[in-house]
């Protein structure tokens, strides 16, 4: 008797003006795994932040595991770094317990773009050995094993998130190395 794999619900966080088409490539890969993808259909950049991150969070509660596809930008958005910070942290409903759930896992997805700006939250737990990470080259052979692997980390290695940065509150440009 076959064992049927579960299947994991992802969050995808990524620049949406610099990287959509990685992550068009990336719904059209996962037709055929164990994983759903439970990410905001439409940019919602016009909403404001407390709208934004009702949203997301509503969404987050569905998923297990937060996808971050890194590309040359992507650690200057605010709004990656809101997502990433959400989905570490975990909720825990003081009425209803369907509502309350767990931090999610983390991957990081690093695409083929000449540099890479990872955001220091994802950083951070990469370091922590919480977040797991990938090439992009890799998508097709090893995506559904590593989403499992930041859900096994997400069950066994909670204890090493690290959410203690400040929520970051704008987006930013690099300048010569500085903060712009």
């Amino acid at each position: 008797m076959a064992i049927e794999k579960k299947i994991r619900n992802c969050f995808v966080s990524y620049h949406h003006e610099n990287d959509q088409k990685y992550l068009a490539k990336l719904r059209s890969v996962i037709t055929n795994m164990r994983v759903a993808d439970y990410s905001l259909k439409d940019d919602i950049g016009h909403l404001t932040d407390e709208t934004i991150y009702k949203k997301v969070r509503e969404k987050m509660r569905n998923c297990s595991v937060t996808v971050v596809l890194i590309g040359s930008r992507t650690g200057h958005r605010k709004w990656i770094d809101w997502e990433i910070w959400a989905s570490l942290r975990g909720y825990t409903h003081p009425y209803d317990p369907l509502k309350s759930f767990k931090p999610n896992g983390l991957l990081a997805i690093y695409l083929p773009t000449s540099s890479h700006s990872v955001p220091d939250r994802l950083q951070d737990n990469i370091d922590s050995k919480y977040a797991v990470s990938m090439k992009w080259e890799n998508l097709e052979r090893d995506f559904e094993s590593k989403v499992n692997y930041a859900y096994w980390n997400r069950t066994n290695n909670a204890y090493k998130i690290d959410n203690s940065r400040e929520r970051q509150e704008s987006n930013y440009s690099n300048f010569l190395g500085f903060r712009i």
